[in-house]
């Protein structure tokens, strides 16, 4: 049933597997095996098992998966003399799937290929002579292994979550509830990941995650990337939350890591995704690919239209205080309900190549053209009064805000290998540039208590922001074996550029036109040029094994504020040590520990000293002293796989230093009253928690993931000479089940909570939320049709409290519940062939299978 359950099985484990596995097939080749020396190899080279052979011969290949297209790491690969059926070498795939045997003999073989949960492989009639060395096997797809018990049909399949050396991988696949969705509707049910109900991402605790596409920035990040990308676009999610020195250091709390689905057989291929929604929710893309030989051609297209309409409520009071005594002279409350909807629009256009220039070298070339907006069309029901009276007021708030982003990125990537034992050379060269509008627009309107308008004339502003951007990075890494480890270097020069424009506005009634503000419009440029190198090595230290790192940056940045004419620069000079420790105890148990140094910077809107509207009573404006942040993370590990499924415990403590934090007042713009928020460099905070995850096969039928995580987070700080220290412990847990039916039907419930959490100035409350989904594949699953509802309980609620010396708010938001999603997808010559490898032939089920 567990198709995965030897992931966890790293270096040493390799090498014992392989004696295992040859011991059984053919025991002369055991007690060779047997004097092999017993220190792990290296984590990215596979680990091949040494026979009789002496020959100068070599089959290579890899080996992926037919439903995921995926790449089977320890698949174990036996190659067989075709007279006797003797086993003359064997071995077990990387991180890539990849293995490669050598010092083969002139003659006739077989090759098994073998892995749990799969169905095996036989591979007939390959022949090594002079004249052909060299036997590139290419793609050997395994399918998983299907049985049929009574009236359920059993169905082998990938773990939802699987664990690396230095991440955590979730199939994205398996999460049929997320079906028609975005990537932020997966990562509810991610551990480590924590997602409130307006779609908000945090990473254990924080927003400050760097997002890659590919391993490349996205322009889009954060939560707001996330929710832009569907889910059945993608491969796997892969969440680093300790990065190694190799990558950028951006994002204190770590790294999500978005891998694209793409296709690698011979052929062509594709899929076809359509989804419609409750309430106006539209998605669809398709991804079509050509590879023959020495080149890979692809071209895809995404498209989603969707509306989210959602409810909040809210209260404010501001007091005015007594000078010298400090006492409550008067109190304003200011109490809203609000009733709007979210539109979000996506159109992205992508295409290219990966060409094999030769044996051991390839291109790729890439490029895509993205053009994404999002809406908020909100009525707001305002109620103003005093105590002691001195005014009762009611007004309508009509808002309406647009954000829309257009650009384009290229990249550029070479590959040189020296030998086939990881010696590589790679460069890389990414250019993004594009342009964001955002528009606000605000009617107020007098009303009576009713809500229904005096006649008297609406007060009207509006503002807009012009951003063009562009972002270059030229990076080289070279990766070289030493001894029994290896050795990973690297450059990396990053350009980021932004150029804003913000205009605001008001209206006159008078002249019947709209007048420019010069106090609060404003004009910038800014620029973050990084340069940075770091280095890395990896290799076995007695029973344990080790790497470690140091990655060296110059960070020179300039903010010039055009308006004002003053200018704000931050130059210096950072290190990032990276640290990892790893003991494979036996072949179920692992521990590892990790230590990484990351970075948060502020950027161009944290640090524009002019006020920004957001909505008529809400002003933003940054602060030109931030300084970026730094945190330290430390994580010790354990990880248990058993028959049938895999458990792991995670503890971690993350400690960070001038820490950027918002904090809000009361000020007094234009005449009227407005909630101020702004940006300051707390002292520090740290949290300790805890993460326990299981992945269990309770029956054949019945697979059961649980996630839960508990930690205790304290933030210090001091606002105005006020100490504002707070400290919360709080829990989350996630529960998803799937049932594996009859007639390829899947049925998955999931439930998730959020506990409770503090801010700097008050504290979020906790919420529930449950998900069903009911997935049923047709013809040989090249059809699948998937029906999900979202919060079917309707109790996603999100509320939290924010308070000062002379203000305190409360804030409760309400997202459409249920949403009812049916989504289709369609794989394009999904079906099995028989397909010339080498010089061999394949027996059984081999070729392309576009399957999800």
């Amino acid at each position: 049933m567990m198709k995965m359950i030897l992931k966890k099985i790293t270096r040493l484990s390799r090498i014992v597997l392989v004696i295992l596995v040859t011991a059984a097939l053919n025991p002369e080749m055991s007690a060779q095996v047997q004097t092999a020396p017993a220190r792990p190899p290296d984590q990215n080279a596979p680990t091949q098992a040494p026979g009789p052979a002496q020959g100068n011969g070599h089959v290579k290949g890899t080996i992926s998966d037919s439903t995921t297209d995926g790449a089977i790491e320890y698949a174990t690969v036996g190659l067989y003399r075709q007279n006797d059926s003797s086993l003359v070498t064997g071995m077990i795939t990387d991180p890539s799937g990849a293995f490669d045997l050598k010092g083969i003999p002139n003659g006739q073989y077989y090759l098994d290929v073998n892995f749990i949960g799969y169905v095996k492989k036989r591979i007939r009639n390959i022949t090594i002579t002079p004249q052909s060395a060299m036997v590139n096997m290419g793609h050997i797809i395994l399918h998983p292994n299907i049985t049929q018990i009574g009236d359920v049909q059993i169905v082998a399949q990938s773990n939802r979550v699987e664990y690396k050396i230095d991440k955590k991988v979730v199939n994205v696949s398996q999460d049929i509830a997320a079906s028609g969705g975005t990537l932020v509707n997966v990562l509810e049910n991610t551990p480590s990941v924590q997602v409130d109900v307006e779609g908000n991402v945090s990473l254990r605790g924080s927003g400050n995650f760097q997002l890659l596409i590919d391993g490349k920035p996205s322009v889009i990040q954060g939560s707001e990337g996330l929710q832009q990308i569907p889910a059945s676009a993608v491969q796997n999610l892969e969440i680093i939350t300790s990065p190694s020195a190799k990558y950028d250091p951006d994002g204190n709390a770590g790294i999500i890591n978005i891998i694209m689905k793409k296709q690698k057989n011979l052929g062509v291929g594709g899929v076809v995704n359509a989804s419609i929604g409750s309430r106006n929710k539209y998605t669809g893309d398709i991804l079509l690919n050509f590879r023959k030989e020495k080149i890979n051609l692809f071209v895809g297209a995404e498209y989603g239209n969707q509306k989210y309409y959602n409810k909040g409520e809210g209260e404010r009071r501001t007091y005015d205080r007594d000078p010298l005594t400090d006492n409550i002279l008067s109190t304003t409350y200011q109490e809203m309900n609000s009733d709007g909807v979210f539109s979000r629009k996506s159109f992205n256009f992508k295409g290219g190549f990966d060409y094999t220039l030769t044996e051991m070298s390839s291109l790729s070339l890439s490029a895509a053209l993205t053009d994404r907006s999002f809406e908020r069309n909100f009525v707001t029901q305002n109620h103003w009064y005093d105590d002691p009276f001195v005014k009762d007021s009611f007004y309508l708030d009509n808002s309406k805000g647009t954000d829309q982003r257009r650009f384009y990125n290229i990249n550029l990537d070479y590959q040189k290998k020296y030998d086939d034992n990881g010696h590589t050379l790679q460069a890389s060269l990414y250019y993004n540039a594009g342009k964001e509008e955002e528009a606000e627009e605000e009617y107020v309107t007098e009303t009576d208590a009713d809500f229904i308008a005096t006649g008297t004339e609406p007060i009207r502003t509006r503002s807009r922001t012009n951003q063009p951007e562009f972002s270059l990075r030229a990076e080289l890494d070279y990766i070289r074996p030493i001894g029994s480890g290896k050795l990973e270097v690297g450059l990396q020069s990053r350009w980021d550029k932004d150029e804003s424009e913000y205009i605001f506005e008001d209206y006159q009634l008078e002249g019947n036109e709209w007048v420019y503000n010069d106090t609060i419009s404003n004009t910038l440029d800014y620029l973050d040029a990084i340069q940075s190198g770091y280095a890395m090595y990896n290799g076995p230290l007695g029973k344990f094994e080790y790497q470690v790192g140091l990655r060296a940056e110059y960070d020179n940045r300039n903010l010039k504020q055009l308006t004002s004419n003053e200018d704000y620069r931050y130059e210096k000079f950072h290190f990032f040590p990276s640290f990892y420790l790893i003991r494979q105890l036996s072949d179920a148990h692992k521990v590892q520990f990790t230590y990484s140094r990351r970075i948060q910077r502020p950027d161009e809107r944290d640090l524009n000293p002019f006020k920004e509207y957001r909505g008529s009573n809400n002003v933003m404006y940054g602060n030109p002293a931030l300084t970026p942040e730094f945190t330290n993370s430390f994580e010790l590990n354990y990880q248990y796989t058993f028959k049938k499924g895999f458990m792991s415990v995670e503890t971690y403590y993350r400690g960070t230093t001038d820490k950027i934090t918002r904090i809000s007042g009361i000020d007094s713009l234009n005449g009227k009253q407005v909630f101020i928020n702004t940006f300051t460099n707390a002292d520090e905070d740290y949290s300790v928690g805890l993460e326990v995850m299981a992945n269990m096969d309770l029956t054949k039928w019945w697979v059961l993931n649980l996630t839960g995580d508990i930690y205790h987070y304290e933030l210090q700080g001091n606002i105005e000479g006020q100490n504002v220290t707070s400290n919360s412990t709080t829990w989350r847990t996630n529960l998803n089940t799937t049932f594996k039916l009859k007639w390829d039907t899947r049925l998955q419930v999931m439930g998730i909570y959020n506990g409770p959490s503090v801010t700097l100035q008050g504290q979020r409350d906790g919420f529930f939320v449950t998900n069903i989904a009911l997935r049923q594949d047709f013809f040989k699953k090249q059809l699948t049709v998937t029906l999900s509802a979202r919060d079917v309980l309707s109790t996603g609620k999100f509320s939290f409290t924010s308070e000062g010396d002379n203000f305190y708010t409360y804030n409760k938001f309400s997202r459409e519940a249920p949403v009812f999603l049916l989504n289709f997808t369609y794989r394009i010559n999904n079906y099995k062939q028989a397909a010339r490898r080498g010089n061999g032939d394949t027996e059984g089920d081999g070729g392309m299978d576009m399957g999800m």
